[in-house]
C-alpha cells in the first residue's frame, strides 16, 4: 500500500495544482492535499467495529438488508458525521470534489483490510442514475466515486447496468414500498467479461436498490462473483425520515 500512497499523493498533488485547489476540503487548513495528512488520519469516521470487513457476515448489519444477489458488502462507516456531510454535499450541493475525498478516506481505512483478506474485484461499476435525475443533479455521484476509487486503486471503470425507469427518492417509502419502487429497474446494456465486479454507490440502507442492480447483472451470469463498496451505511433503526436512501 506504501507505492499507492505515494502516487496518490502526488495524483493529488498535480490535480490541486490543476483546479487551483489549495486547502484541505476537510478542515479548510492550507495543504497541498486535497485532504490534509491530519485529517486522513485523526478525522473522526463512524467506522464499523473492523473496517474493511465484510458486512454480509455481521449478522446486526445482514438481518436489516433485503436477500442479497450480491456476495460481498464493504462500507466506509455509519451514514452520520463526515460521512453524512459528504455525501450530501456531493448529492445536493454539487460538490463533486467531495467524491474524491470520500475515496481518498476508503482507500485509506477499508482497501488495506480488504487486499490482505478478500478476492478484489477486476473491475468497478457504478450504480445508474435516471435520465431525469442526471439532468438535474448534473452527474451520477457513484459514477465520480467509481473513478476516483478506480484511479486510486488501479481498477477501471465500466458502465454495463442501465437505469430503465425514473424512481422515487428510497428516503420517502418504507422496505415494502423501497422494493417495489426498485423493482425491475435495472438491466445490463453491454455485456461483462469479468468474473468479479464491484458495484459502487454512495449509501445503502435497506439495500433495494443495489440489489436491483446486481439482480440484472446476476440474472445473465449466475456464476459472476458481485461485490458492493458503498462510502456509508444508513443504520436500519433510523426512521423514515432520518435516511438518506439508496437514491
Amino acid at each position: 500500500m506504501g507505492s499507492v500512497t505515494r502516487l496518490t499523493n502526488v495524483w493529488e498533488q498535480v490535480s490541486a495544482l490543476l483546479t487551483h485547489h489549495k486547502h484541505c476540503y476537510v478542515c479548510k487548513q492550507s495543504s497541498a492535499l486535497l485532504v490534509c495528512e491530519y485529517c486522513r488520519y485523526d478525522t473522526s469516521i463512524a467506522h464499523f467495529e473492523v473496517p474493511g470487513f465484510d458486512l454480509l457476515e455481521k449478522p446486526s448489519v445482514s438481518e436489516h438488508l433485503v436477500s442479497p444477489y450480491y456476495h460481498h458488502l464493504y462500507a466506509l462507516g455509519k451514514y452520520e458525521g463526515i460521512l453524512k456531510a459528504l455525501i450530501n454535499r456531493l448529492k445536493f450541493s454539487k460538490e463533486p470534489l467531495a467524491a474524491q475525498v470520500l475515496s481518498r478516506f476508503f482507500v485509506d481505512y477499508i482497501y488495506p483490510r480488504m487486499a490482505h483478506t478478500s478476492e478484489l474485484p477486476e473491475v468497478l461499476v457504478p450504480v445508474p442514475l435516471s435520465k431525469w435525475r442526471y439532468a438535474q443533479r448534473g452527474y451520477n455521484q457513484a459514477r465520480l466515486l467509481a473513478h476516483a476509487l478506480g484511479k486510486r486503486c488501479d481498477l477501471p471503470v465500466y458502465d454495463c447496468v442501465k437505469r430503465l425507469r425514473h424512481t422515487k427518492a428510497q428516503s420517502e417509502l418504507n422496505r415494502e414500498q423501497r422494493l417495489e419502487n426498485i423493482h425491475d429497474a435495472f438491466a445490463l446494456c453491454s455485456s461483462i467479461e469479468y468474473k468479479h465486479i464491484a458495484l459502487v454507490d454512495d449509501v445503502v440502507t435497506t439495500g433495494a436498490t443495489i440489489n436491483s442492480a446486481c439482480k440484472a447483472i446476476v440474472a445473465s451470469y449466475p456464476d459472476i462473483t458481485v461485490s458492493v463498496w458503498s462510502m456509508a451505511l444508513s443504520p436500519p433503526t433510523r426512521t423514515k425520515t432520518q435516511n438518506s436512501g439508496d437514491i
